[in-house]
Parts: C-alpha cells; structure tokens; sequence
C-alpha cells in the first residue's frame, strides 16, 4: 500500500504537540520553581524553596492534627452550604421570580464581610460552629447560581416530550434538569472547595485553638517567613487537591456526565421575554431592588432577635439607623483621631470602593486575555492552568501577608491579591463559552478565509459576552470581599480595617451598619451586571 504524501508527517506533527501538551504543566511548575527561586535572591522576605521544604519536614509532626482540624470545620461547611443551596434551586424551580429574588438576596452570602461576621460568630458560638458558619456562608452563592443555571440549561423539547408522555413537573427534574443541571454544579462546587477552606481558617484566625489559621497566625506574630510560607503552601496543596478531585470523583461515579456547557446560555433563555417599554423596565427594576432591601432588612432584623447573646453583639436596623443619625457617634478613624461614625463609614467605603475597583478591572481585563489565548493555543494552556488553580487555591488570609511582604502595603498588592481571587472562575467561564460557540458557525469563518483575529473578534468574544457578565456577577463581590481582607491584614485603610478596629473595640453599631452598607452596594452592582447581562443577551439574541 503506497502511502499518502505527508501523513506520516501529519501523524508526527500531532504526537509532537500532544507531547508538549502533556509536558506543559511540568513546565509550568518547574517556571514557577524558578521564579519563587530567583525571588528568594532578591528578597529575604521570600525564602527559597527548599527552605520552604525542609520546614516542611522539620514541622510534619504537627500538620496532621491541624489540617485534621481545619479540614473538618471546611468539610463541614462545605456540606452544609451546598446542600442548602442545591435545596433551595430545587424548591424554588417552579417560581421563577422566587428564584431570582433568592439570587439577588445570596449575592449577599458572598458579599458579606467575613472579617466582620467572625468575631461576633466567634462571640456567639463555640468551638469550630463560627468557622462551619463561615465556611457554609462562602460557598453558598457559588454553588447556588451554578445549580441555578445547571437547571436552566436545557432542552425544551425534551421538557415537552416529558409532558406529553405525561410526566409530572418532578418527572421533568428528575429526569431531564437534574441531569442537565451536574456538569454546571461539578464547576460550582469546585469553585467552592477552596472557599470553604477560607472560611474555616478565617475562622480560626479570630477565636481557634488549633488548625492551620492558628498556626498561620503564630507564624506571621513571630515573623517566621519560612514557617508562614510552608504553612501557605500546604493549605494551598489542600484546596488545590480539593478542587481537582471533584470532577475526578465525578468522572469515576458518573462516567455518563459530560463537560459543563457555558453558563451562558441557560440564564440567556430564562430571562428573555416581551420587551418592555423603558419606563416599564425601569419600574420593574426599582421594585426588584426594593423588593429585595425589604427581604433582607427583615431577614437582618429576625436574625438579630433571635441570635444568642441578644444586646451583646446584635444590632438590628433600626438600632444602626439610629446610631449612624445621631451626631455624638464616633469611632477612632486609622490615624488615631475621633470622626464621626456616618464619615468614617463614608470615607472607609469609598476606599474600599477605590481598592476593590481596581483590582477587579485588572483581574477581569487579564482573564479575557488570557482566555483568548488560552482558548486559540492549547498548548498554552496545558502552561497556565496549573499556575492558575495554584494561585487560585491560596487562602487570601495567608497570601495577603506574603504579599504585602513582597509588594508592599498599598494598592499594588491588594491589586494582586483580588487578581487572584478573580481571574480563574473568570477564565474558565469565558473559555467553556467559546469553545461551546456553534460548530457550523465557528466552519463558516474558516471557510471565507477569516483570520484569526476576524474569528476571535465577531464570533468568539460575542458570543462569550453573556458570560462574562455572568462572571462579572460573582467577581464584584468577591473584589469587594477580598479588598477588605487585603485592608484588614495589610493596608490599615477602607471599610476592612475600620470594622476590625471597631470590632476590638466593642462598637458593634458601626459593625453592623458596615456590614449593611457592602451587602448593599453588593446588590447595586449585581442588579447593575444583571441588567447588562440581560441587555447583552437581548441584542445576541
């Protein structure tokens, strides 16, 4: 048999790049070594690698019982998150505007400051509940909007093939959206992992005995760089191993399950209807907000009744009202000087406002890019994903530190910091949706000889819009979450550091009326993305 010209090249071509692909993350660890190693050279502040290894070592007697305890607190409250949310889809499936008014009401579980939630949750309860709460609190936005979408994303007919075999409504979820609805919720839950892990340490940084947050703050109170280093790296291992054995341990239980669609495409469909004046859309929008606020005031104000402790650490709307009204309110502002409380809620959130901005412009304009990249070079990305699910699995109570050692206490590490927290979910997002563009219309390009740039430009990045205002959603108020951590452990400035201050000192008004002020500022940004969101899929569509 004579051989085709070229085939054997063909053929040698493609097992040559598959190779390299195979090898990409190899590389991309060993760079990263480098890098870390060349900064131990710099800096004293960053100790070399095997430094980090052999303190390790020199600590394995202790690691177990900590990561013991810190797992099980973040095992604990990612179980109970998760089941609340999927719960919650479930239930509220067959109420649209229900669903979405507890969308809009759990933006605030992500939004809320854990920094100022802890120590009154520290205050409260005992032993490890505060870091469950903090836990389950992290990951229940998440995987809520995940199942949500997972839900939503599917096929019609075969929604209308069960009805006309006669099918009930939960015929219709057991057998089609359940279905639909796990590849969608497998990437919620990885997203999750890490969070969850947050919150225990979180935790465990206010009120602990043992676990890896104690030993984090005992390592960074001694100033031992080695030891806070070894620590990071370990819980980074943790949630990093996490994250990737949730698709893997789906893969081994459920072989039949494929990758998740974009998530896109299932909120596009849910939320389009008539067209409605703008008046009428602008009403509609009001109500929506105000609709949401009178939730969430009378879930604050039931919460502040019924917590343990009463009067101690709870303060319900009108308590904070009154104390922000009354011009005698002052607390110690960062420079040691008294301010009033309404101006020292003004100025540290518009700090906040300023870091948190930032820092979510940056991450989500590299996310795009990278996704572009990634998504037009494969072999790029076997480099970057391991980088990224590294960087994405570091606990911000244990990065910030090692940042603000590195880059200093000001913007450019809360920039870093944020970037961190954004980029991956952002970039994963962005990448399931191009690579879920339609075939037919991806063939066309290629066929009319456009360039790459002409595909990238009028197919794939349209098409991606939808999610990246998806992702948008979930990034703000992780900006905002991560800026005043960045604040509470580095900077000394915004909202972060004001409600620690006034945490130490007992002023739980001003605490309360912080919390109130992000959670919503949180809402306005959401409903802001999701009306762009919607206006986006509109015109796509």
């Amino acid at each position: 048999m004579t051989a085709v010209p070229g085939t054997s090249d063909v053929g040698r071509s493609r097992r040559t790049r598959a190779s390299l692909r195979s090898l990409a993350p190899l590389f991309s660890v060993l760079m990263l070594i480098a890098l870390w190693q060349v900064g131990s050279l710099i800096t004293p502040l960053v100790p070399a690698p095997l430094a980090v290894i052999q303190q390790i070592g020199a600590d394995a007697g202790s690691y177990p019982a900590n990561i013991a305890q810190t797992m099980t607190t973040a095992g604990l409250g990612y179980l109970w998150g998760n089941g609340i949310a999927i719960i919650l889809a479930l239930l509220t499936l067959p109420f649209p505007r229900v669903q979405a008014l507890l969308e809009r009401i759990a933006v605030g579980a992500i939004a809320l400051p854990l920094i100022a939630v802890a120590p009154i949750l520290v205050i409260v309860f005992s032993d490890n509940v505060p870091g469950i709460i903090l836990s389950a609190q992290a990951v229940v936005f998440t995987t809520l909007i995940a199942v949500i979408l997972g839900l939503g994303n599917v096929d019609q007919s075969a929604l209308d093939l069960v009805h006309a075999a006669g099918g009930s409504s939960w015929t219709a979820i057991r057998k089609v959206r359940l279905p639909a609805a796990i590849p969608s919720l497998v990437v919620g839950l990885q997203i999750a992992a890490p969070s969850a892990i947050l919150g225990a340490i979180i935790g465990e940084y206010m009120g602990g005995s043992k676990g890896l947050g104690v030993a984090m703050i005992q390592a960074q109170g001694a100033f031992d760089v080695p030891r806070a280093w070894a620590l990071a790296l370990v819980t980074s291992a943790l949630a990093a191993v996490a994250f990737l054995a949730i698709p893997w341990i789906v893969r081994v239980t459920m072989p039949w399950v494929g990758q998740a669609n974009s998530t896109i495409a299932a909120r596009a469909a849910t939320r389009r209807g008539l067209k409605l004046p703008w008046p009428l859309t602008v009403a509609r929008t009001v109500l929506s907000v105000l609709g949401t606020i009178g939730v969430v005031t009378v879930a604050w104000w039931g919460m502040a009744a019924i917590v343990p402790g009463g009067g101690l650490v709870a303060r319900g709307p009108s308590d904070v009202i009154h104390y922000f009204a009354d011009p005698t309110s002052v607390i110690i502002s960062q420079s040691g000087q008294q301010q009033s409380a309404l101006d020292a809620l003004a100025a540290s959130l518009g700090q906040t406002a300023i870091d948190a901005g930032i820092g979510f412009l940056v991450g989500t304009a590299l996310s795009v890019v990278m996704a572009v990249i990634v998504h037009e070079f494969r072999t790029i990305e076997a480099l970057i994903m391991p980088v990224s699910i590294v960087l994405r699995s570091v606990p911000i109570v244990a990065a910030m530190p090692l940042l603000a050692l590195v880059f200093g206490r000001g913007i450019l590490a809360v920039t870093v910091l944020i970037t961190m927290m954004t980029f991956f979910p952002t970039l994963v997002n962005l990448l399931l949706a191009m690579r879920s563009a339609p075939g037919g219309a991806v063939d066309l390009f290629t066929v009319t000889g456009a360039t790459r740039f002409q595909r990238v430009g009028k197919l794939l990045i349209p098409y991606a819009l939808p999610a990246l205002f998806a992702s948008i959603k979930v990034a703000l108020p992780l900006s905002v979450g991560a800026a005043m951590v960045a604040e509470w452990l580095a900077t000394g400035t915004g909202l972060g550091a004001s409600m620690t201050v006034a945490a130490t000192m007992s002023d739980y008004d001003f605490v309360w009326g912080g919390v109130a002020a992000v959670l919503l500022i949180s809402l306005f940004l959401y409903q802001l993305a999701g009306y762009a969101e919607r206006k986006i899929a509109a015109r796509l569509g």
